[in-house]
């Protein structure tokens, strides 16, 4: 049985946003669906998950989302990084080494935060429950 969780971002602007995750953050996109000139839905992975991305309706109130790119590999983080700097991204954090991870955060044009990151192990001994 497959059992998954995965962020759904609204936006105005969904091949936007999703062509920016592409070409800044470096993650692939699976699948579009247009109806018309508009995008109304895509769905961009990133390894082990993924970001469905769907059209706003008129009249909805949309808050920012916060999503967390995990990586194992401090090399790819430091990757990632490079190119969402080559790409004028709007970084918020820079590289920055914590207890928590390697990582820095970026916003996208509509306001939600990524945060990139290799973890250190420390948050994984405070989680008691494996996905």
């Amino acid at each position: 049985m497959l059992s998954e969780v995965y962020p759904l971002i609204p936006s105005e602007d969904v091949g936007g946003l999703a062509d920016w995750l592409v070409e800044t953050l470096g993650l692939r996109e699976s699948w579009r669906h247009a109806e018309g000139s508009k995008v109304e839905h895509a769905e961009v992975i990133w390894p082990g998950g993924r970001v469905s991305i769907n059209r706003t309706k008129p009249g909805e109130v949309v808050g920012h989302a916060q999503i967390a790119l995990r990586v194992d590999d401090r090399a790819m983080v430091e990757e990632t990084f490079a190119r969402a700097q080559a790409a004028g991204a709007d970084l918020l954090l820079e590289l920055t080494e914590t207890q928590v991870a390697y990582s820095f955060t970026a916003r996208d044009p509509e306001g939600n935060q990524w945060w990139v990151s290799a973890e250190t192990g420390f948050l994984d001994k405070l989680r008691t429950i494996d996905p």
